[in-house]
């Protein structure tokens, strides 16, 4: 039976507040045409030194959807892009400070591995093709990537804050961009991308011409925003199978809305993502022991369903036959002779095949040292006036093996998918189910484009996502008396009291 709200895992309260905020953040950046940014490090500051750690994490999420925010709504520029960057460098840099010695919490530790990755490509950049934008891309990312790892630890090792508010915070994002972009589909104006936000008219003239959908929603860009709801998606499915444990009425309705919205969007890689992290969720929650057997007994046989009543309607009814197969090969919607004979790895991946082809041919040339950190070749021929054009070199580099390997060698490829399984099978083994599908969703993801390391668009959000699923592990673990720190849970609730323990965890 569906539970039209849980209040029991979430704030209704609180998740209004933050909404009606991000509803009025909206607002008055479309009104200011931006300038409404200069306010925002008042807002981080606040939570920072005032100890309001659920209301930093909602802040540092908001700074880092800022990168993907639609123009038509957010309007951008320069400044909008330094605030955003320098208010997220202050949180790393305080909360550094706060961390050293303090009980940490044993779940996010695993992702500091990824700075030896980090580490080496600051080496081998030095011999690549343009050391002076790799250097700068590598202080982008260390202090926003740390500004994300403090916050989720220090949201995480505390034993005071309230795990609805926690909820409520991480909910009111997601249903801003999943109800947003929903809400932004009958305004094309709006949601269709339009000549004037892409630089190559003849790339959008391509889109066009290839079937592809422009439908962006709140973000600026439709295969950003596909993409980062496969993330997102499959986040709020193992929040609602692990922490909420029942049919909650938003929930179910971010999940139906997201997956509407992916299939607008026309992204493959959104859509593969949201099924492979649905897969990784049942597959986690089969095996895991923390649930009860009414409500997996609940889950399996819904999933088992859907796919049966998939199945039939695609078998059974051309027209979604047709659809489903011109969604995969990205054909023209007037295209209507397309059959599966067409659905081959060929077609599926020839989109990329290029980039992979190229990023080969250049590890072919380096394999030890790869050739630097988030750079291309021409980059060595382009001429930039400005720190802002090297911080913002854009960067396309198809799947991240072959890319890593291009950047880093064969080293770095150890290093690196060293750190994700390690990750992986580390949130595993401690029973960190959502933040171990979120994280597999996004390496998914990762799959269809390089973005690991993008920490001003996509590839920032979306290491949001995958700390916001490592917080909601925590409230879940600490809810359930499991081993979160270093030390027996049974010393930090005497630290506590039962009574505020209790009360926090609601």
């Amino acid at each position: 039976m569906m539970k039209w709200l849980s209040k029991d895992v979430y704030d209704m309260r609180a998740l209004r507040k933050y909404l009606i905020i991000l509803a009025a953040f909206t607002g008055l950046s479309y009104v200011s045409k931006g300038h409404i940014f200069a306010v925002l490090p008042v807002f981080v500051m606040a939570a920072l030194f005032r100890a309001k750690l659920v209301d930093l994490l909602f802040w540092v999420m908001v700074l880092s959807f800022t990168g993907v925010a639609n123009p038509n709504v957010f309007p951008k520029t320069a400044l909008t892009f330094i605030i955003a960057r320098l208010s997220l460098f202050a949180v790393s840099i305080v909360m550094m400070m706060r961390v050293a010695g303090k009980r940490n919490a044993r779940i996010v530790a695993p992702f500091i591995g990824i700075f030896v990755y980090v580490g080496w490509a600051a080496i081998v950049s030095a011999q690549g093709w343009e050391p002076m934008v790799s250097y700068l891309k590598l202080l982008l990312f260390a202090p926003i990537y740390l500004a994300l790892y403090t916050v989720a630890n220090e949201v995480t090792a505390s034993s005071r804050v309230n795990a609805r508010a926690v909820r409520s915070a991480i909910l009111a994002i997601v249903c801003f961009v999943v109800f947003g972009s929903f809400a932004l589909w009958p305004f094309p104006g709006i949601s269709q991308l339009s000549a004037k936000w892409i630089e190559d008219p003849a790339k959008l003239a391509q889109m066009i011409a290839e079937g592809d959908s422009l439908f962006m929603g709140i973000t600026n860009q439709s295969q950003a925003l596909g993409p980062m709801l496969g993330v997102m998606l499959s986040l709020v499915f193992g929040d609602l199978v692990f922490s909420v444990k029942r049919w909650d009425a938003i929930y179910v309705s971010l999940l139906l809305i997201g997956v509407f919205l992916v299939f607008k969007t026309s992204s493959r890689t959104g859509m593969g993502t949201f099924a492979a992290g649905v897969a990784m969720v049942a597959w986690l929650f089969w095996r895991a022991r923390t649930v009860g057997a009414r409500w997996k007994f609940r889950v399996v046989s819904t999933l088992f369903w859907v796919g049966i009543v998939g199945t039939i309607a695609f078998m059974a009814i051309p027209s979604t036959r047709d659809r489903i197969i011109g969604f995969v090969l990205k054909t023209n919607a007037n295209k209507t002779n397309v059959a599966m004979s067409d659905v081959t790895f060929e077609n599926f991946t020839s989109s990329r095949q290029g980039l992979v082809d190229i990023a080969m041919e250049n590890f072919k040339k380096k394999p030890f040292t790869g050739n630097g950190f988030q750079v291309s070749e021409e980059m060595q021929y382009q001429k930039r006036n400005g720190l802002m054009d090297y911080m913002s070199a854009p960067i396309e580099k198809g799947v991240w093996p072959t890319a890593i390997l291009e950047e880093g060698g064969v080293p770095g490829l150890v290093m690196f998918a060293g750190f994700l399984i390690f990750t992986f099978c580390t949130l595993v083994r401690m029973h960190a189910f959502i933040s171990a599908a979120t994280l597999w969703a996004f390496t998914i993801v990762n799959l269809g484009e390089f973005n690991f390391f993008s920490m001003s668009y996509t590839g920032g959000f979306e290491w949001a996502l995958v700390y916001a699923a490592v917080v909601l592990d925590g409230q879940r673990m600490k809810n359930l008396g499991m081993q979160l720190w270093d030390v027996p849970i049974e010393v930090v609730i005497d630290e506590v009291g039962m009574d505020e323990w209790m009360k926090r965890r609601s």
